[in-house]
């Protein structure tokens, strides 16, 4: 894309990152993939974070090999949820639907807690087997404003609306908004979880770049599209989701819920951390040529000293980072993840075979790079043996640090 997906202002270039396999091609058999372009930008007259190359949706998001029942950090974050919208009186005569619904784990337990008609929408046709055995009613499909249309025509509006880590995915968000105000009720809430440009900037993630997040997102950038689709947003705060995280709180723009200030302390915060700021946005390609730098010496420097290294998680920016870094299966002997769709697999890209966690001990390994570094505290407790036996951890960001204990 030559335009911004929010605005439709001109991009310019911050960094060209070559070419990536895409983070979600995990193989059964080890052989080459297809790799491609990905660079990122900002928007010239919004400043709009976002990469320009799109991608078909089918070859990301039909067959999704991520799960959010499968981390314990992710299940108590949605029961966080589920305690903080009690306070917009949810009931049993509730409707509740979720944008990219993934195994239906948040709908099932806002289910089971209230007792409400709830509905997910999400294109993963193998995930709908895990939502169908949960009784989760689920919508095999891409969320946009034309399948609103047929779901307002069966089951008119919805009391609450959420769209958790789906915003970024898709190349025009404002399809996503005009549907969600096409079905929101007068008095609903929208209630939006996006991973925080501010902390990307911040504490250089750039893990966070791969071809299934097209865009990075500030507060700003969401008010943007509610004032595009006759939304508001009245309140947000920071979660500790996919290494710090927004949560919008949004409602029909006659509503006259009252603005928090909230809204105003995170956008000049946002300011402050120079978001919006050309020089700074531009500055970023450095911050992240440093990284790439640091992180390839620590690797090189243990292999010199024939030390075993292996990863710990197949996240989808795991594999961006993997492979941004050129630590291929060359320099790291297996990964380990929790996850059975992805074990017996070999990463994409750098061709790394992935074990369950319980093979950990059969392996010598001084190692572990954790590439799902914003579960660390999850993965660290769940792995003590490791470390009892001397092995040590390697945290990618802010900057590559090794823990000893």
């Amino acid at each position: 894309m030559s335009s911004c997906r929010i605005c439709r202002g001109k991009l310019t270039n911050i960094i060209n990152l070559g070419k990536i396999a895409l983070v979600g091609d995990f193989l059964l058999k080890h052989k080459k993939l297809r790799k491609y372009k990905i660079t990122l930008n900002y928007c010239k007259i919004c400043k709009h974070v976002q990469i320009a190359e799109i991608l078909d949706p089918n070859l990301l998001f039909k067959k999704y090999l991520w799960e959010t029942g499968v981390s314990k950090s992710n299940i108590n974050l949605i029961k966080g949820i589920t305690q903080k919208i009690k306070k917009f009186r949810i009931n049993k005569n509730s409707k509740v639907l979720e944008i990219a619904s993934n195994d239906g784990s948040f709908l099932e337990l806002i289910k089971k807690k209230f007792g409400c008609f709830v509905l997910g929408i999400d294109p993963a046709t193998n995930l709908k087997k895990v939502s169908k055995k949960k009784k989760i009613l689920t919508i095999s499909d891409y969320f946009n404003y034309k399948l609103s249309r047929k779901v307002n025509k069966k089951f008119k509006l919805f009391n609450f609306i959420f769209a958790r880590n789906v915003i970024a995915h898709v190349p025009n968000p404002n399809e996503i908004f005009k549907g969600v105000n096409n079905l929101l009720d007068i008095e609903g809430t929208f209630i939006l979880e996006v991973p925080h440009l501010g902390n990307i900037f911040q504490y250089n993630q750039y893990d966070n770049i791969f071809h299934e997040h097209i865009g990075f997102h500030s507060l700003k950038s969401i008010i943007d599209l509610c004032n595009r689709n006759s939304l508001k947003v009245f309140d947000v705060e920071k979660i500790d989701s996919q290494g710090g995280s927004l949560r919008c709180y949004m409602c029909k723009r006659e509503n006259n819920k009252k603005i928090s200030k909230n809204i105003f302390l995170m956008l000049n915060k946002e300011r402050k951390l120079g978001l919006f700021e050309t020089k700074k946005l531009q500055n970023f390609k450095h911050k992240i040529n440093a990284h790439i730098q640091k992180m390839q010496n620590l690797i090189k420097n243990l292999k010199k000293k024939k030390k075993k290294i292996s990863v710990y998680g197949a996240s989808g920016k795991g594999q961006a980072l993997l492979q941004f870094c050129s630590l291929n299966n060359k320099k790291i002997d297996y990964a380990f993840d929790k996850s059975k769709l992805k074990q017996g697999r070999y990463t994409p890209g750098t061709y790394i075979k992935i074990k369950k966690p319980s093979f950990l001990k059969k392996f010598n390994t001084d190692y572990l790079l954790i590439l799902s570094w914003n579960i660390k505290d999850e993965i660290i407790s769940q792995e003590k043996k490791f470390q009892q036996m001397g092995g040590k951890f390697i945290i990618p960001f802010p900057s590559p640090r090794i823990i000893n204990k």
